[in-house]
């Protein structure tokens, strides 16, 4: 079968199925079965093995056990003490409130791994606050999800659990590599925050602590820091690979509710493993069937031809980090993050080698970029949870929601002309892990 019939049905037939609103991953899946069923060389049983080989992964294990821990802290009571310690922290600073959204989703971001998870999470309990201490809901809501992106890029994170997978690179240095760029975001939405404040003359929101109250939200405070610890530390001390630290979190948050929040019951624990299996299963069956979909791009050498194109106009490094941008930028605006780095990293990654440009930094540009599709129409989940919870339009927060995005985009280009932002800390902290 020639590259332009196959290109026309595995291209063609996506787009088509997409704009339809068909599901991601049936879109991935009907033109790559059709492929297969028209070419007499390939067999259905191709179908299964590449799906199985795609979810068939150790590291991608980290998934149910990054998830399990977020829903559990959501129904135990810790965003609520993340929140707190928060207000406690920076909530006195002029546009308090605002500055409390922003630190409570870098410690959310800290044990979650989810911006999903913390928009639903904190997102729930910070917005009507803000709205009632009079902040504009466009700016809440914006605010709220742009926040939310750093529970991908602050370690743990899922989506540099599934690069790590593609890629066949440390997640644990991956992890370690987002700390940095991860506080960049959130200082400079805090800068943001506070420029609002300024222009709107929003104060502070000064609490009114009881005898012994700020005593006892920093003792809680312990709760949520802990499971960094668990993570973080296990993994920078080898005790535990990125994986083992995802069951050992998952652990340890119902440990912590057993000794410190008692809240949980075997029907919330039921329907928590319930609401994890669902969402691992959307995961695993994007994955798969982008795995499937790569596969034939590859034999049918559609992925040569993208390599080549790729290649003609990056011969510089940065260049092909800005390409790379672009590209994932697009992707983002439309797909979930796991189909399109399933699909495109395994190409980009022997070419970022070619150019010196290391994994991990090509991983943590990725991981970033693909990260401002949560708040761009029309994928955009974070942004569309936080409006549905300001109960406003999409368009009321379109505004805020670019000089956000217009930031973020500032701050990754900044980490492709400065690589050493991202891999300062993994060649300090773990330099086994970073190859040669």
């Amino acid at each position: 079968m020639t590259l332009e019939i196959s290109l026309l049905i595995l291209m063609g037939g996506f787009a088509i199925l997409f704009v339809l609103g068909v599901p991601l991953a049936v879109a991935l899946l009907i033109p790559s079965v059709a492929l297969i069923l028209i070419d007499p060389a390939l067999s259905m049983v191709v179908v299964a093995m590449r799906i199985y080989s795609g979810i068939d992964s150790f590291v991608l294990l980290a998934i149910p056990g990054f998830m399990f821990s977020a829903f559990v802290m959501n129904r135990i009571g810790m965003t609520e003490d993340i929140v707190a310690i928060s207000d406690l922290l920076v909530g006195r600073i002029r546009g308090g409130l605002g500055h409390v959204n922003v630190v409570s989703s870098m410690l959310m971001g800290g044990v979650s791994g989810s911006s999903t998870a913390d928009v639903a999470g904190e997102g729930a309990i910070i917005i009507p606050v803000m709205v009632e201490k009079g902040y504009d809901k466009g700016f809440t809501a914006a605010i709220t999800a742009a926040s939310s992106t750093i529970g991908n890029i602050i370690p743990p994170s899922i989506l540099m659990v599934i690069y790590g997978a593609t890629a066949n690179v440390s997640v644990g240095a991956l992890f370690i590599a987002g700390y940095i760029p991860g506080i960049l975001v959130g200082l400079e939405q805090l800068a943001i925050t506070y420029y609002y404040a300024v222009k709107n003359n929003i104060g502070g929101q000064p609490r009114g602590w009881a005898e012994g109250e700020r005593k006892r939200t920093l003792i809680r405070g312990l709760a949520p820091f802990s499971v960094m610890v668990v993570i973080i530390g296990g993994i920078v001390f080898g005790v535990v690979t990125s994986t083992e630290a995802a069951a050992l979190a998952a652990v340890w948050v119902v440990v912590l509710d057993l000794f410190v929040y008692r809240k949980l019951s075997w029907k919330i624990i039921q329907e928590v493993t319930l609401e994890t299996s669902l969402l691992t299963a959307v995961v695993m069956f994007c994955v798969g069937t982008a795995t499937l979909f790569g596969w034939l791009m590859a034999y049918y050498q559609v992925i040569d031809v993208t390599e080549k194109v790729i290649g003609y106009f990056t011969y510089d490094p940065h260049a092909f980090l800005i390409v790379v941008m672009v590209l994932f930028l697009i992707l983002g605006t439309f797909m979930d993050p796991a189909p399109a780095m399933m699909i495109f990293v395994p190409v980009l990654v022997p070419l970022a080698q070619k150019l010196g440009i290391h994994p991990l930094h090509l991983g943590i540009i990725v991981v970033m970029t693909m990260d401002i599709g949560k708040i761009t129409p029309p994928y955009g989940i974070s942004l569309l949870m936080a409006c549905s919870i300001a109960k406003i339009p999409l368009m009321e927060s379109m505004k805020w929601t670019m000089v956000f995005f217009t930031a973020f985009v500032i701050l990754t280009l900044a980490i492709v002309f400065w690589p050493d932002l991202a891999l300062f800390l993994p060649r300090l902290l773990v330099p086994q892990f970073m190859g040669g």
